[in-house]
């Protein structure tokens, strides 16, 4: 039977090589018209109906409730993959509290720790996830964003920083660097609050704050942000099956140089008010003041007149645990080639109920799956594998993703195809897209399917209004060719060198400039209500997203060219050469004896190389499977060139010599990090430190030379390819069916990941 199956196949093969490999242009109505969006709206409803941290039984729940939920839809295969973890959770009887004791020791003040009228028992205090536990006091200091140049500034301007607490607001730079640039710079704890500036901008009136809009509240109820601010450099913190809870103490010591140094925790804009009120010292540069209503924001470093003698309690009481966490996997195997992956992906867990993050992702994921089974009933399959991945603990340092990246780094820079991510779906109508450098333009055709949250034409058409580009004019949409390391799709690029997508949409920045994300980001009210009343009610974004998720998986998935633009890194790295020698740094460089000229050849050398590539890939006959294969080979293996193998100076978890993020904002994203990350603070080390410091500098720029020449040789035509007419071109297809029918077989038979 096997055997006939096989006779049919290659048959069919033989008559129609050409017809093996899908033209790229194919069409996505179908998929685009069957995304429901009443059907993602009874997805979130489930999802974000409690709270589900990492660890805990609600997550469980719901790992379970997608896989089965999968399995339904008709994917191939479904798994449940755990981890054994190191949490860390809040002391349910001790919550983490800041207090403000007087001269003579009486306290004034105490913060809030949980958001009032948001009384689920599984409802968590508010914490910073791995903060360092303990009581420390001292006087307050506030830092604004708390990022290295604001700290910088203090310093320059005489500030001592020895046993401050530094109140820092979120926002510009990711927490995990506030965390560490206080303890760096030598405050002995941190506190990190929302300031109105980003999430009350229109005022604090009740009339302007939720449940009347989006914007959060912080008088009579709290807005307390959780979140991990935990580096993002962290490596995994796993247990073995055999690791006794004994361990514990020295797994911890061993992970303590990249858990926060000092206790951290949130507080909301109303008990900021109550310390930053009290701040004696300058006034803050304007740039530096929030929005907190009829408040001068000070720099402090000791309390106003009427509280000297005061001092500022940070008290933090989190516990370290070993949890079990997991990925859910789902696999639809590929007709033609179901050893590459397309992957698709977004996390599960949530600091509280987690409507919008992340569970509008999860929600759009689930509509995803629903649809692509429903495609499966037809008879159709994609020519080449499509994976849905929901992680596990996320929100404690991409754990989930990083865990799966590192057991099958292997397979998956043999295989891998692209991964994309969706974390927060949906915070707005606004596309605010990020990718590899490779994949930016995709967007462009992809918008064109997908529908306009206002009924008029397309996406692509609304976006073009919003920017006001005249309708006869060309648009061609910006897209973040540096994606940072905020979301799981971090491993992905940064270790494994898979090209990545990042599809977040948010709110309106020309209407709200000083907006971050969205307001109710990691608190109580980031529920479904919040979404169904205000955000989103008609779900006509969440079907968007879901949309722009098909019909770009379905792009990498079906085209018989993978659609890689590989001139985009030729953009990117000679803006950032021009970046370096309009900013001084190549001549600081220089000065310090290193040579720059042969990377600056290196770069502008490369534009050439992708062009001769793509010429040579025009010549070729790529309806020939095997000649495509080969070509779309290189296509995959491309990004690859890039990675360093013992990872950026000083950071080995990222790999990524071009568009890795700052060490300094692991949200940002940069182009040839590692320079920047070298050069700070260099005039500051002692000689011998200096010396060392040059010594890496001259190693890194030539390192960045020989992968920007490698990355160029790397596409240097592939000899052993036939010529379009000739006698092997008809042997290579006979060959190539053979081995399309082969993969079928064991498709049919046994295919594991």
């Amino acid at each position: 039977m096997m055997l006939t199956l096989a006779l049919i196949l290659l048959c069919a093969g033989l008559s129609s090589s050409r017809n093996l490999i899908k033209d790229s242009g194919r069409e996505y109505e179908w998929e685009m018209a069957e995304v429901d969006s009443n059907q993602i709206r009874e997805y979130l409803i489930e999802l974000s109906k409690e709270p589900h941290m990492a660890g805990l039984e609600r997550d469980k729940e719901l790992a379970e409730w997608m896989a089965e939920t999968w399995r339904s839809a008709g994917i191939d295969s479904v798994s449940i993959e755990n981890y054994k973890i190191l949490l860390d959770y809040p002391n349910s009887t001790d919550p983490n509290l800041i207090r403000i004791y007087n001269s003579k020791n009486e306290e004034v003040f105490r913060s809030h720790f949980k958001e009032e009228g948001v009384d689920h028992p599984n409802f968590v205090h508010a914490f910073n996830a791995y903060s360092k536990s303990g009581t420390v006091s001292g006087l307050p200091l506030y830092v604004n964003y708390g990022s290295v140049d604001d700290f910088q500034l203090l310093k320059n301007n005489g500030t001592e920083f020895k046993g401050k607490v530094c109140i820092a607001r979120y926002g510009k730079v990711f927490r995990g660097n506030i965390a560490d640039n206080a303890a760096t710079f030598g405050c002995s704890a941190a506190v990190i609050f929302s300031d109105p500036q980003q999430v009350a901008a229109e005022g604090t009136d009740e009339e302007h704050v939720y449940p009347n809009d989006f914007w959060i509240p912080g008088k009579e109820k709290k807005k307390i942000q959780r979140a991990a601010p935990v580096r993002r450099t962290v490596p995994r913190i796993v247990f073995s099956t055999t690791m006794s809870s004994q361990t514990l103490p020295l797994i911890i010591l061993c992970y303590q140089e990249f858990l926060p140094r000092i206790p951290v925790q949130p507080i909301g804009y109303n008990d900021a008010e109550q310390i930053l009120a009290r701040l004696g010292g300058d006034v803050a540069p304007a740039d530096w003041q929030g929005q907190i209503p009829g408040l001068t924001y000070r720099i402090g470093g000791d309390f106003n007149a009427e509280n000297l003698g005061s001092k500022l309690e940070v008290s933090v009481h989190n516990a370290l645990e070993e949890k079990d966490s997991a990925n859910v996997v789902g696999v639809v195997y590929g007709a033609e080639e179901p050893d590459r992956y397309v992957m698709l992906g977004n996390h599960r867990d949530a600091w509280g109920f987690g409507a919008l993050d992340p569970s509008s992702g999860t929600a759009q994921l689930m509509e995803v799956v629903r649809v692509i089974g429903e495609k499966l009933k037809t008879g159709w399959r994609p020519k080449r594998t499509l994976m849905f991945l929901s992680w596990g603990a996320e929100e404690y340092s991409l754990i989930g993703s990083r865990e799966f990246v590192e057991e099958y780094q292997v397979q998956l820079e043999d295989r891998g195809v692209a991964y994309i991510n969706t974390d927060v779906c949906m915070a707005g109508n606004y596309l605010e897209p990020l990718s590899s450098p490779t994949l930016s333009h995709l967007f462009t055709d992809a918008t064109k399917d997908i529908d306009s949250p206002d009924g008029n034409g397309s996406y692509y058409d609304f976006w073009k209004r919003y920017e006001g580009i005249p309708e006869d004019e060309d648009f061609e949409p910006h897209v973040g060719m540096s994606p940072g390391a905020g979301s799981d799709h971090a491993s992905f690029i940064y270790l494994a060198g898979i090209p990545v997508i990042d599809i977040s949409f948010g709110p309106d920045r020309k209407k709200y400039p000083s907006i971050g994300g969205y307001p109710a980001y990691h608190t109580g009210y980031e529920t479904f209500d919040l979404v169904d009343k205000i955000y989103d009610p008609e779900f006509v974004m969440f079907k968007a997203c879901a949309q722009l998720n098909l019909r770009l998986g379905l792009e990498l998935a079906e085209s018989s060219l993978l659609p890689w633009k590989l001139e985009n890194y030729a953009d990117v790295m000679e803006s950032a050469m021009s970046d370096l020698e309009s900013s001084g740094v190549l001549s600081q460089l220089n000065s310090l004896g290193i040579q720059t000229s042969f990377l600056n050849s290196s770069v502008y050398n490369f534009r050439g190389s992708v062009a001769n590539w793509r010429e040579y890939v025009n010549s070729l006959d790529t309806s020939n499977p095997l000649t495509a294969r080969v070509v779309n080979d290189q296509i995959r293996g491309f990004e690859k060139t890039f990675l360093l193998n013992p990872g950026l100076p000083d950071r080995l978890q990222y790999r990524h010599a071009i568009i890795a993020p700052s060490k300094f904002d692991a949200y940002g994203g940069s182009a040839f990090p590692g320079i920047g990350d070298l050069l700070y603070g260099l005039d500051e080390l002692s000689e011998t430190d200096r010396t060392a410091q040059i010594k890496k500098l001259k190693r890194h720029i030539s390192d960045l030379m020989i992968v920007v020449d490698r990355a160029g040789k790397y596409l240097r035509p592939v000899p052993t390819l036939a010529p379009v007419n000739s006698s092997a071109a008809s042997e290579m297809r006979f060959l190539t069916n053979i081995y399309i029918v082969f993969c079928l077989i064991v498709n049919k038979l046994s295919f594991t990941f």
